[in-house]
């Protein structure tokens, strides 16, 4: 109930902010921030999204139980103490005689010597699956970092787009403000006063439209943090500037989660053949005994060596074992490369992309400076009576268009750029991984 009611003044606020532009408006709207506000900035949304996503701790838990399940396969290596005890009459004598129960007892410690490798190929598996989760946590923190600087950018992006619609709705009211006194000097008809108020009253939509997919914006980023975010500060701009160099995929590549995650895989199937290759070998154990109130022998401790194997299914069973475990290598080396090849091709897409948006962007801002200045000749062209009030509608319109526009491709880059930066590791120090998680 309280978060909804901040949630709800919050948009109240910033309508009659934005709306209005009143001091109360604005005192009003950061009032509602600072009562919501958890994290701050691009690096404080990263860290809140590491801190206190679902998906972070759940897989933490999971590198936590296989590092578990290997401290139980390196357990194969310690002795292994059993004891065993009973008790049976004696048949030659009856109940009622008395003293005829016997309770034997055997206390054994037996340490394996030799497995011929099959312990070490065993722990050698537990230790790939560590290794393997947590190169899987390192790619599920990157994908978090990465949707957590994009939903960032877009709710900045979505930000300007409200400020850009605003400007739009001040623009049009002083149009609508500057045909009313036309109209009232009988210099316009009020057919030219109506016309103007319908997109006075276009423009009010878009800022609310505007307004509501920032807000949708916001509720994403915080799906991702779990946290309010205070979105104010820009991206830093050391994130933004990549260098268009050649080896900028093949450092991507190297870095990227994704790969160094298929290369466990791979390291773990290559565990798992030589597992099955040594499933069947035998343990060679030192046993030692001590035998208590056993019938017919003295109280007495012995120690021997023994030799134990076993052949499952006629030697059937460990070689289909190998079997599955060579075909797994094969489809974890084949699956490597089609990550390779899938990432590398992303990659150049969103260098394309990248430089799609700087062209665009160049072309752009020339345009709207143009635009700019053409508004500027044809309001004073209406003045003079060489222009019509619909021509100079028609060029404010292009005008906000062409802003959006411009903001649209910034915002794009941003995108593009902080996903480039996400597959490298660029993130992580800003999220505050200070480690690699090579395994």
């Amino acid at each position: 109930m309280l978060e909804s009611r901040l949630r709800q003044v919050r948009r109240q606020a910033l309508i009659t902010c934005l709306l209005c532009g009143t001091a109360a408006g604005m005192a009003a709207a950061a009032t509602a921030d600072a009562a919501e506000a958890g994290a701050d900035g691009l690096a404080g949304a990263l860290q809140a999204t590491l801190r206190n996503h679902p998906a972070v701790v759940g897989q933490q838990a999971e590198v936590e139980a296989r590092r578990y399940a290997a401290d139980g396969a390196r357990s194969q290596r310690y002795p292994t103490l059993t004891a065993q005890a009973a008790q049976y009459t004696d048949s030659n004598r009856s109940v009622l005689e008395g003293d005829d129960l016997s309770h034997p007892a055997v206390l054994r410690v037996r340490q394996p010597i030799w497995a011929f490798g099959r312990i070490n190929s065993s722990i050698a598996v537990a230790n790939a699956e560590v290794s393997t989760e947590r190169a899987d946590l390192l790619r599920v923190r990157r994908q978090l970092l990465e949707d957590t600087a994009v939903a960032y950018a877009l709710m900045r992006g979505s930000r300007q787009h409200v400020d850009i619609a605003r400007q739009n709705v001040t623009e049009h009211r002083e149009l609508l403000a500057q045909i009313q006194r036309r109209v009232q000097g009988q210099l316009a008809s009020s057919t030219d006063a109506r016309l103007a108020a319908t997109r006075l009253a276009q423009a009010r939509a878009g800022l609310e439209r505007a307004i509501s997919e920032w807000q949708g914006a916001g509720e994403d980023l915080t799906a991702l943090t779990q946290v309010t975010v205070n979105a104010d500060r820009p991206v830093p701009p050391e994130l933004l500037e990549l260098s268009e160099s050649p080896d900028l995929i093949e450092s991507a590549i190297d870095n990227s989660a994704e790969i160094r995650l298929k290369r466990r895989q791979l390291g773990q199937a290559e565990a798992e053949v030589d597992r099955a290759r040594t499933s069947f070998m035998p343990t060679i154990y030192l046993q030692a005994d001590r035998f208590y109130d056993q019938p017919g022998l003295r109280d007495d401790s012995q120690v021997s060596v023994v030799f134990e194997a076993s052949l499952e299914g006629l030697g059937f069973a460990a070689q289909g074992r190998r079997g599955e475990a060579v075909a797994s290598r094969m489809a974890a080396t084949q699956d490597l490369a089609v990550a390779r090849l899938e990432l590398k091709r992303e990659l150049e897409r969103l260098q394309r992309s990248r430089r799609l948006q700087t062209e665009l962007i160049e072309l752009q801002s020339q345009s709207l400076g143009d635009l700019e200045s053409l508004l500027a000749s044809y309001q004073r062209q209406y003045e003079s009576g060489t222009k019509s009030w619909l021509d100079l509608m028609n060029i404010q319109r292009e005008l906000f268009e062409q802003r959006r526009q411009l903001v649209q491709a910034q915002n794009d880059l941003q995108i593009y750029s902080l996903q480039l930066v996400a597959r490298i590791g660029g993130l992580d120090s800003l999220a505050g991984i200070q480690e690699r998680e090579d395994g």
